[in-house]
């Protein structure tokens, strides 16, 4: 069973638009040149390195979806997300600005990335990362 798939199969009631969309992040980053990394380097790149910063230094209210569809912009993130987890854009979007904050965090305060994007450390095995996500935003 893949990431997606199981947490297709746990997600439901509150948050479950959450699980679906965070699972198809992880998914996402996992095939991405740059892995984790890459969604702060799309971040920086598309001219949010503030929004970066305060993620990273713990402020990790949800950020606005339109803020999340610019610093992903040109990545095909949330069209693959949509079509792979049959949420719709606005869903994902709404989701990834709730998880994304979170996400970026964890990366960089556990030393799996720079500010930049950067791999520093070994990179997070998907499913715990997506767990640890989950259990700080319900």
């Amino acid at each position: 069973m893949g990431l997606l798939d199981m947490v297709t199969s746990m997600a439901g009631g509150v948050g479950g638009n959450n699980a679906q969309v965070g699972g198809g992040l992880m998914q996402e980053l996992e095939n991405r040149p740059g892995g984790f990394g890459s969604i702060l380097q799309s971040f920086q790149n598309n001219g949010q390195g503030a929004a970066v910063q305060q993620w990273g230094q713990g402020n990790t209210a949800p950020a606005d979806p339109n803020q999340v569809e610019q610093g992903l912009n040109g990545t095909g993130i949330i069209d693959s997300i949509s079509q792979k987890t049959g949420v719709s854009q606005t869903m994902v979007k709404t989701g990834l600005a709730v998880l994304v904050p979170v996400l970026i965090h964890h990366l960089i305060s556990q030393g799996h990335v720079d500010q930049q994007g950067q791999q520093m450390g070994t990179q997070p095995e998907s499913g715990g990362l997506l767990s640890s996500i989950l259990s700080r935003i319900a």
